[in-house]
């Protein structure tokens, strides 16, 4: 949560969704949004319905449930194999 508490996850997701909408343009945008939309629904875990990206401001109680699920919605995403890799252990670390 240190990560969180300094304000850096913000960056992170904004970094990666910039990256990857330069690299694979707004369509992948709307892929990472549908698996955030579809993620199962666990008590005391917020649900994104709409994705993140319609959404202006998020709360450290927002970002908290963001980073218990980021991993699993980047996994496997149909971007390059070496840039998966190198997001998946940005997110795991």
């Amino acid at each position: 949560m240190y990560h969180l508490d300094l304000g850096l996850f913000n960056y992170q997701i904004t970094y990666t969704y910039d990256l990857l909408k330069d690299l694979y343009r707004a369509s992948i945008l709307d892929i990472i949004d549908n698996r955030l939309a579809n993620t199962p629904r666990y008590l005391e875990l917020k649900i994104f319905k709409k994705g993140i990206q319609s959404l202006a401001r998020l709360t450290a109680s927002e970002y908290r449930n963001l980073m218990k699920v980021m991993i699993f919605v980047l996994d496997n995403l149909s971007i390059s194999e070496s840039l998966n890799k190198k997001l998946l252990k940005l997110y795991e670390d």
